[in-house]
């Protein structure tokens, strides 16, 4: 039993790292005013932003995966009765995680489309 809270709190501990560091790194386009550069936001700046946020989302995900394939494996190596609630968690914390990693490429492409658009100043 011991062996399973450890084994939920480490793939929690992961999940929470996890989310955060992808909710950081997908946040990481900025806002800019036109007049911040004296120049006007192009369309290659916007694909640019947008490509990053994809990358980086392509990355976290394939993380978030392999981190999700490893506490299936923890999870499968407890007794039938551990197991079942370990994997329900993880299943919990893989979906949560998913979709906040969702919420951010949908953040990061949509700060990558206000770029430029604000009044500098």
């Amino acid at each position: 039993m011991q062996q399973a809270r450890t084994a939920r709190n480490k793939a929690l501990g992961s999940a929470v790292m996890a989310a955060a560091l992808g909710i950081v790194a997908l946040s990481g386009c900025t806002m800019v005013g036109d007049g911040l550069t004296g120049l006007k936001a192009r369309a290659s700046d916007t694909n640019s932003c947008v490509k990053d946020c994809n990358d980086t989302y392509k990355t976290l995900y394939d993380q978030e995966q392999n981190l999700h394939l490893s506490n299936i494996d923890a999870c499968q190596a407890l007794s039938q009765l551990d197991k079942a609630a370990c994997l329900d968690a993880e299943d919990a914390r893989h979906q949560a995680a998913m979709d906040a990693l969702s919420a951010g490429k949908s953040a990061c492409q949509n700060d990558c489309h206000r770029q430029g658009s604000g009044i500098g100043g």
